[in-house]
């Protein structure tokens, strides 16, 4: 289709950006309110497609891998060498970030596109924070912690399946189950189908991502090419690097991603005339604040829970699994500590 396979990075990325976008405004997803909603009234809802999203995701991901689609391994979640104490303060960092700043990565570019103030604010302090962190001041820091925190993992790979010692194909069976299994246990009070539905859309963009980045956008004559798939902290830190230095460090389909979720909601706000500057509810500073600990935590712990919670997650990475579940406490705990002060 393209003279120039990398074309695909740009094209690919504003149409999985745009979809996922689309789906993730429409039915509101959010892991913030996924996890709230359970935390606070027991409602499992949104966590139950959460779930249908992982299920897709890995399934598709694993496969891709399996029958030698896509090489998976040299993804950067992949990475043998895991900065633990990154991932873990990162991810909860970011966790607690969200809560403050009022959503999930992907919730607050889509709020900036549809005229959020509140959004916006967030965007801003996000992008700066996290090149403050990437390429600033705090950039030796996150260096001499990553270098004295690090491990090397055996096997060159940071798979749970290279860790485990065991076979790809029974891991994914396991995790699969654990997830079906979960779906059953809420099936009867919790389930919406509508949910499920867009949530396995969702699922399907993380499939797309890596087959676009993996196959596609593959140049035949170039090496060192890794795949890579969706994530929002990194092209942060890119966009606040252009506020920040002035400086613009190269255009990626993460980037691409990222602009696909803002253009599409922007979009839908114009044409459905529900564009519109809304205030900002509550305290301005703690919406800042939060937005700062999402830059510098999703910096810290290797991308935010769009990249480690979908892309890396899909990849049965142990760094994504660390980084997940570090998210997941900072926004529980955060939530839980918002709830007294009411």
């Amino acid at each position: 289709m393209f003279e120039d396979p990398s074309n695909w990075y740009i094209v690919g990325g504003l149409a999985i950006g745009g979809l996922f976008g689309l789906v993730a405004k429409h039915y509101r997803f959010c892991l913030v309110a996924t996890v709230s909603n359970v935390s606070l009234i027991r409602d499992y809802r949104y966590a139950l497609a959460f779930a249908v999203t992982l299920l897709v995701a890995i399934t598709g991901t694993q496969l891709l891998e399996i029958l030698n689609i896509v090489d998976i391994s040299e993804a950067s979640y992949r990475n043998a060498r895991l900065d633990w104490l990154g991932v873990i303060v990162g991810g909860f960092m970011f966790g607690v970030g969200a809560t403050l700043a009022g959503g999930d990565a992907a919730r607050v570019v889509i709020l900036a596109g549809s005229g959020s103030k509140a959004g916006l604010l967030t965007v801003f302090f996000f992008a700066i924070m996290a090149a403050v962190a990437q390429f600033g001041i705090l950039e030796g820091t996150r260096v001499y912690s990553m270098m004295n925190s690090s491990i090397n993992l055996p096997g060159e790979d940071a798979g749970i399946a290279m860790l485990l010692g065991t076979p790809k194909l029974i891991v994914l069976v396991v995790v699969d189950g654990l997830l079906l299994a979960f779906l059953v246990s809420q099936w009867k009070r919790h389930a919406d189908i509508k949910l499920l539905i867009a949530g396995a859309v969702l699922g399907l963009t993380v499939i797309a991502a890596w087959y676009t980045t993996g196959v596609l956008a593959v140049d035949e004559f170039s090496e060192g090419q890794s795949p890579s798939a969706m994530t929002i902290s990194g092209p942060m830190s890119r966009i606040g690097y252009l506020f920040v230095a002035g400086q613009y460090p190269g255009f990626s389909f993460s980037i691409a991603f990222m602009l696909g979720i803002l253009i599409i909601s922007f979009v839908t706000a114009i044409i459905t005339k529900k564009f519109e500057f809304t205030p900002i509810r509550g305290s301005a500073l703690k919406v800042g604040f939060g937005a700062s600990l999402m830059g510098i935590g999703g910096t810290l712990g290797y991308g935010c829970n769009i990249g480690q919670g979908y892309s890396g997650i899909s990849t049965l990475s142990v760094e994504s699994l660390l980084a997940v579940i570090a998210i997941i406490i900072g926004i529980h705990v955060t939530t839980k500590r918002l709830e007294k002060t009411l």
